[in-house]
């Protein structure tokens, strides 16, 4: 039995939208449920009769001039989508006659390679590129323009993009595995190149449709095996698949791949040191060897000597050193090299670090390499100040990268839709230079210096499930990245307009309701989670989902009972303020000007400071949660109104997510609300409340009595009684109440009675106190029940040697080898043993694990058994375990969050006189296994 925290969301069936009444085509009183697939290329029936009419009559054919593959893509994905949109064929043919869409590319000074103009004339429509791919681009606008049933007299237009590089960065690993990916696995699936699928194609029209260029599929903590000669030919047959429509593939790159490439052969290099002649030859045969597989291979991504990746810093040389290496041996092809910015040494000067790296190297790097700075000098924080490396590389080629995927801003499960704030980001004044410029998007466009080799970097939120982003909102993201880097200068409420129509349709409800929820959701989630700019309140080794403000305390904050944040300034703290711009060091350097949303972040600040609002930062905190959490249960109920208007599986999909989310958000709202409270010591104005902690931990047995420790502290300014008790699940659980009374401020520790049943699972509780009142922590607290020791053929509680023992279980340590009469142990090998600290119960902090097949043996008794093992990690994400016999596998979990556990099950028998089994412990290729415990009972 599970039931974890985290809401798994069923997508629904496939279907076409078709609306409208029109003879001799099927009308749908309800529209047929979708998922997500198409995202914004949703070429169904064109709704409006008239405007039908008057399509019908405009498009009758597609003529392509031209035999370029891209033009070709051009023309094939007009056939399709005019197709769709229009309920009747429009074919690709060779001679143009009335009702033409002409297909062209036409060098133009003015367009550039990616510029396109569409213009009628009287008998047919001319998409022109500049290029192959700006033709390209302009059949995708016009599709899109029918798409939002634009008249046929608007259809001309001209545009060209902004950002040369408009570019995204995918975390995925070799073993299909996302890191920061919360959409299933990889939709590359390497080890079957150079077969393709036919995904990997939608995959590069989805690129197209919105003007990307680049792509580099690997992760930036990259496995050199992706360099290997055996693998080049699969990523050839890749490319061929972008190339055809305008995208160009590029890798991430282990700096000390000639090391890992070379070992075990008969000339092995043992450094990465960029002036070693043999390690700058080795380079040299690798490009030229990719160059011969992929003649428009884009180039190289870097992440290195940061968060324990190589570099040229290991060898004495700079991070320019490094960069123009490679870069000199890419300048032949038109490649170039893209190096990325973060580095850092740890809390204390994260903020600082990589400006007094990457500035003195200004100018050094040479032309064809592209420095690539996150948007702020953090790590994606749902709000920080924008990085001064923007402004301070001005002879620099520079990107700006933005964090598509949701890292830290709640995964797949809160609504955060991010263009308002890289809105804010891209419009920010350096005053760097001349006024109050140039902007970050001068920088990245290449206006600021007259640069070309700059541009747009996401860190994509794409994987292999059906709607491609983990859930239905999140496609927003990722157009809304797309359109930003083709021209910053659109609005965010243009930007997402444009995506609701061309996902949901042009109903006038559901764009009203939808977009005034997406454009208040960025700034929403930041009211509940990160108050006044100080971000990082989750566990920096873990998956950056749950709130946990203790464990960044005295690291991205400085709590105490007088007051929090971090001083960051000239003046008095770590010097950040004074790496801006004179105008800006003034503003950040001051509290009374700092703007409120970045104050904790640049200062550290009594409670009782009366902010630009009027409100003393405490109540500041209190309220921005409460009301933070208020706007979430009004999303939902938003999303409610528009059942009928949007269809049924999406429709559910998208309410299964607002669920999820709301419950996630009363968890921050109630931890940080708490957390704050319990060092203030600050009643609210509000009136307070009542707030829980577990100081037993969360750890309950089934089949037995417990006293489940909860205290109960009184946050109010006057004395109150009450009675709480645990609310039964079902009936298989016995439950009892307790009443108490606490003084103002005051806490007490009342122990609940409550009896599980005999169960090995994790479930959610509430709390019910009486009378009714606020009770933060109250609901959906996650506890994990697993059976009494008492009651079980065996109990193993499986970690470190000298972790704590959960009670009555038995101990299994990674020297805890076979033993006939105790009736389990190792046998072969043993794994690692890992412990996570404190923070968890005796069951969750520690666990064995290891990359290799390991083998437990036990003893099973006579008869039917059920084998219960618990999996998860209290840090990082925990990759899938399987459980196997022979060659029969028994059970095996999915890919867990850092911080989620889940219990996996197995019906085994012992047949008439009992039997020993090895269980072997396994993961995916080249991922590390997880065991924390195991206990066989009963069967069911």
């Amino acid at each position: 039995m599970t039931i974890t925290r985290r809401t798994l969301l069923a997508s629904g069936a496939a279907g076409a939208l078709a609306a409208g009444l029109l003879p001799g085509l099927p009308s749908f009183a309800v529209p047929p449920s979708e998922d997500g697939y198409d995202l914004w290329m949703r070429y169904r029936l064109v709704a409006d009769r008239d405007v039908l009419a008057h399509y019908r009559a405009a498009f009758t054919h597609v003529v392509v001039l031209g035999d370029h593959a891209v033009l070709r893509s051009a023309g094939s994905e007009l056939s399709r989508g005019l197709s769709g949109l229009l309920g009747r064929s429009v074919p690709v043919r060779d001679r143009i006659g009335d009702g033409a869409v002409v297909v062209s590319a036409k060098a133009d000074d003015t367009l550039g390679p990616e510029g396109f103009t569409i213009r009628r004339r009287a008998d047919r429509f001319d998409i022109t590129g500049g290029g192959e791919r700006g033709a390209l681009y302009g059949a995708f606008r016009l599709l899109q323009q029918v798409q939002r049933q634009r008249p046929v007299e608007q259809l001309n237009t001209t545009d060209r993009p902004a950002s040369p590089l408009r570019m995204l960065n995918h975390w995925d690993n070799l073993n299909r595995s996302i890191e920061r990916g919360y959409a299933g696995k990889s939709i590359f699936v390497w080890d079957e190149l150079p077969g393709l699928r036919e995904r990997y194609v939608d995959y590069a029209r989805v690129l197209a449709s919105v003007g990307i260029n680049h792509t580099v599929v690997n992760n930036v903590n990259a496995s050199a095996e992706f360099l290997r000669s055996e693998r080049l030919p699969g990523l050839a047959a890749l490319a061929g698949v972008l190339r055809s429509w305008g995208v160009r593939l590029w890798l991430s790159a282990n700096y000390a791949s000639p090391i890992t490439l070379t070992k075990g052969g008969p000339a092995p290099i043992a450094v990465a040191d960029p002036f070693d002649a043999r390690v700058q030859q080795w380079w040299q045969d690798k490009i030229d060897e990719i160059y011969r597989l992929i003649p428009d291979f884009g180039g190289f991504l870097v992440k290195a000597n940061s968060e324990g990746q190589p570099g040229p810093l290991d060898y004495g040389r700079t991070h320019a050193d490094g960069a123009n290496m490679l870069a000199d041996r890419l300048a032949p092809y038109d490649g170039k090299i893209v190096w990325r910015s973060f580095v850092h040494e740890g809390f204390d000067d994260w903020a600082e670090y990589q400006y007094r790296v990457f500035h003195p190297l200004d100018g050094q790097f040479h032309e064809n390499a592209v420095v690539q700075t996150k948007n702020g000098p953090i790590d994606f924080q749902v709000r920080e100040p924008v990085n001064p490396l923007f402004g301070g590389l001005p002879r620099t080629n520079q990107m700006v990268e933005l964090q598509i995927t949701q890292e830290y801003t709640g995964h797949s499960t809160h609504l955060c839709y991010l263009v308002p704030e890289w809105k804010a980001v891209l419009g920010f004044p350096t005053y760097t230079g001349s006024g109050s410029g140039p902007t970050v998007a001068d920088i990245v466009t290449g206006v600021a210096y007259d640069q070309e080799n700059v541009g747009m970097a996401g860190v994509v939120n794409i994987g292999d499930d059906r709607d491609w982003t983990g859930y239905q909102l999140g496609a927003a993201n990722t157009h809304g990245f797309a359109r930003l880097a083709w021209n910053p200068r659109l609005s965010a409420d243009e930007i997402v307009t444009e995506w609701i129509e061309l996902t949901f349709g042009l109903d006038r409800q559901v764009g009203s309701v939808l977009k005034a929820i997406m454009l208040q959701s960025w700034e929403t989630y930041e009211s509940y989670t990160s108050p006044l700019g100080m971000g990082y309140l989750t566990y920096p080794l873990g998956s950056h989902f749950a709130p946990a403000p203790t464990t960044t305390q005295n690291l991205s904050h400085h709590t105490t009972a007088a007051g929090t944040g971090f001083d960051r300034t000239a003046a008095t703290g770590t010097g950040f303020t004074g790496l801006y711009a004179a105008h800006w060091q003034e503003i950040y350097g001051s509290l009374e000007n700092c703007p409120d949303e970045l104050l904790l972040f640049m200062h550290w600040v009594p409670y009782t400071h009366v902010l630009q609002s009027g409100k003393t930062m405490i109540q500041h905190i209190y309220d921005s949660h409460f009301n933070g959490y208020q706007r979430v249960l009004e999303f939902r109920s938003g999303w409610g109104q528009l059942a009928g208007r949007v269809d049924a599986a999406r429709y559910a999909d998208i309410a299964a997510t607002f669920d999820a989310h709301v419950v996630e958000a009363e968890r921050w709202r109630d931890t940080i609300v708490s957390y704050f409270y319990g060092f203030s010591r600050t009643v609210s104005a509000r009136g307070g409340w009542l707030q829980l902690a577990y100081p037993g931990g969360q750890l309950l047995f089934g089949g037995r009595a417990n006293s489940l420790a909860v205290q109960v502290t009184n946050a109010t300014d006057a004395e109150r009684s009450f009675t709480a008790a645990v609310r039964p699940v079902d009936s298989s659980w016995q439950v009892g109440s307790v009443g108490a009374t606490v003084g103002a401020g005051g806490s007490a520790t009342v122990a609940l009675p409550v009896i599980p049943p005999l169960i090995a699972g994790l479930v959610d509780l509430d709390i019910d106190i009486t009378p009714a009142q606020t009770a933060l922590s109250s609901r959906n607290q996650t506890f994990v029940i697993t059976p009494d020791a008492a009651q079980c053929h065996l109990a193993l509680d499986i970690g470190t040697a000298d972790s704590p023992l959960v009670t009555g279980y038995a101990r299994v340590s990674p020297s805890t080898t076979w033993s006939t009469t105790r009736g389990y142990g190792w046998v072969g090998t043993a794994p690692q043993g890992r412990d996570r600290g404190s923070t968890w119960d005796a069951l969750r902090r520690d666990f064995v694990g290891d990359y290799p097949a390991r083998t437990l043996r036990v003893t099973l008794p006579p008869g039917p058994v059920r084998l219960s093992a618990l999996v998860g990690d209290g840090g990082p994400d925990c990759p899938p375990t399987i459980i196997a016999e022979g060659n029969k596998v028994l059970a095996a979990s999915t890919d867990l969050p850092g911080g989620v556990f889940t219990w996996i099950h197995a019906d085994l028998d012992g047949g008439p006189t009992g039997r020993t089994a090895d269980l072997t412990l396994d993961s995916e290729p080249d991922r590390f296994w997880h065991l924390g415990a195991l206990v066989l009972t009963a069967a069911p």
